[in-house]
């Protein structure tokens, strides 16, 4: 009897592991309601049950903001059947730019599961301290005009809503993979 115990323990351990391992953030984080690309006003808790990728930045970033979204489509990618399982989520902080209707048609070169927010710059400003997210508006001379200096990580967050850890751009798309699995696996 001790050792069947100890054999499904041993059989379960690693199941058990992987959503073990992805300590819940409890500094960063919380729900808000914006504007978004699939309706007038949502809320990230619309997505509970979903784990979440999420990335703040904006449309007109000419390098960040592109290869951080290539990088979660690439995990969606790996995904293949669970891909439906999960939800990635754009947020700007260039709300003068970045209206609904750009960022719909920005985020479609990504996939078309992606849902981007925007709303007002205090609004976008108040989710921004949620995260901990950096964002420096520096005037340019070139036809870009604001650019920004910011924060480009990856939030990944559970089916409730927590954040569980957050993917730099050193951050391997497999290693990515493997934690987005190990939530989807809870």
């Amino acid at each position: 009897m001790v050792w069947k115990t100890f054999a499904w323990l041993l059989i379960s351990l690693p199941a058990l592991a992987g959503a073990a391992e992805l300590p819940i953030n409890t500094k960063l984080g919380g729900d808000f309601e914006l504007p978004s690309t699939v309706a007038t006003t949502s809320r990230l808790s619309d997505f509970k049950g979903k784990v979440v990728l999420l990335n703040f930045g904006y449309t007109s970033c000419p390098d960040v903001c592109p290869m951080v979204l290539n990088r979660m489509a690439a995990v969606l990618n790996e995904l293949e059947q669970s891909r439906a399982q999960v939800q990635p989520v754009f947020v700007t902080f260039d709300p003068e730019r970045d209206t609904v209707e750009r960022m719909q048609q920005y985020l479609n070169y990504f996939g078309k599961d992606f849902v981007g927010f925007t709303g007002t710059r205090e609004q976008l400003a108040a989710v921004a301290r949620q995260y901990g997210v950096i964002a420096i508006a520096q005037q340019s001379d070139s036809a870009a005009g604001t650019l920004y200096t910011h924060s480009d990580y990856i939030y990944l967050l559970d089916q409730q809503g927590r954040v569980r850890a957050l993917f730099a751009k050193s951050d391997t798309i497999d290693k990515m993979v493997e934690d987005v699995e190990s939530l989807l696996e809870d």
